[in-house]
């Protein structure tokens, strides 16, 4: 999701150096922000959603509206905005998504 000075090009560029068939990449242009309100939605007490990061497992249907993520985290602070248990920053973030995507893709970490 693009941040206040992205645009479509730069988005692009980012999604070229994260190449994996698994991921699907969207633009969400500012300042409609269409994806971000969508999943902001029951989430956060304020704005469109960005900095955070939603895992779903494999299959998961998509309809009209996002569907409920197996695992999800933010970089939003730790106030009011959003769920303060799910705030991550540095290694703790890293930790998290890894052990959040293992979970989801059924595959061992390599830490077990």
């Amino acid at each position: 999701m693009p941040g206040f000075n992205d645009n479509e090009s730069s988005a692009r560029k980012i999604a070229r150096s994260f190449d994996d068939p698994r991921v699907k990449h969207f633009y969400d242009p500012f300042p409609a922000h269409y994806a971000g309100k969508e999943f902001a939605k029951n989430r956060l007490t304020q704005g469109p959603a960005w900095d955070i990061y939603f895992f779903y497992e494999k299959g998961e249907a998509w309809n009209d509206t996002p569907p409920e993520p197996a695992e999800w985290m933010h970089q939003l602070g730790g106030g009011d905005r959003a769920d303060a248990t799910k705030f991550r920053t540095g290694q703790g973030l890293i930790d998290q998504l890894h052990k959040a995507m293992h979970r989801v893709t059924k595959e061992k970490c390599r830490d077990d």
